[in-house]
Formats: C-alpha cells, sequence, structure tokens
C-alpha cells in the first residue's frame, strides 16, 4: 500500500515539475540577464521618424521575447522600456515646429550562447531640442 501512494505522489511531483519547465528556464534566463546585463547610456540626436524606427524594431523584439518561452520575463523587461521611451515619440508628435531632439538613452544588452539582446531600458532625458527653421 505505502509503495502505491509512493508511486502516485512520485507521478504527481514529475507532472508539476514537467509542466513547469517553461518557467523554469525562464526564470533561470531571468536570474542570468539579471547578473549579466550591461547598461549603457547613449546620447542620439533623433528625428520622429528615427525615433519611430528605433521604437518600432524594440516592439518587434520585445513580441518576440515574450512569445518565447525562455526569454518570456526578459521581454517584459524589454516591453517596459519601450513604454517608457515613447514618451518621446509622442513629444515628438504633438510638437511639430520641432525636428529632432538629443536625447540620453540607457541602453540595456545582454548576450547568451544562443541570442544578443540590445534595448532601450527607460526613458532617457531630452538634453537638447532642435526647431524647424
Amino acid at each position: 500500500m505505502k509503495k502505491a501512494v509512493l508511486f502516485i505522489v512520485c507521478i504527481i511531483v514529475l507532472a508539476t515539475l514537467a509542466i513547469n519547465i517553461p518557467n523554469i528556464i525562464a526564470q533561470a534566463k531571468w536570474y542570468a540577464f539579471e547578473r549579466h546585463k550591461d547598461v549603457k547610456t547613449v546620447t542620439k540626436t533623433v528625428t520622429l521618424h528615427d525615433l519611430a524606427d528605433l521604437l518600432h524594431d524594440q516592439r518587434t523584439l520585445a513580441g518576440e521575447l515574450q512569445d518565447s518561452s525562455t526569454y518570456s520575463l526578459i521581454g517584459d523587461q524589454v516591453r517596459k522600456g519601450l513604454d517608457k521611451a515613447s514618451r518621446h515619440e509622442v513629444f515628438l508628435q504633438q510638437h511639430d515646429e520641432i525636428d529632432s531632439i538629443k536625447i540620453r538613452l540607457p541602453i540595456t544588452s545582454y548576450k547568451d550562447k544562443n541570442k544578443t539582446i540590445e534595448f532601450i531600458s527607460g526613458e532617457g532625458e531630452v538634453v537638447e531640442t532642435y526647431r524647424k527653421e
């Protein structure tokens, strides 16, 4: 009787582990990301079109990572950086008289065996604005 109960408990434990393998892998990638990411500050002068292109690329990356079971937690972080940085795009859309802005952005990069990930990880700071002539 004890062997049957032990067998059933083992099957339940193995099934639970098998179901949670993607979550375990995602947590391991997140831990590695947090320990090995490199954050730099980059200053760029961008127009609305340039910024829209950068944010589009990051939107695509965020979607790709969030759809992946391995990198989904990192994808959430990429999406948060995108949301913060998109405030500058809205600013440029609302101010037609501004041609471009000089902006200081935090860029996070992470590389593991399978993938290199680089993205804008925060709102950044507008250093200068350039008006249309």
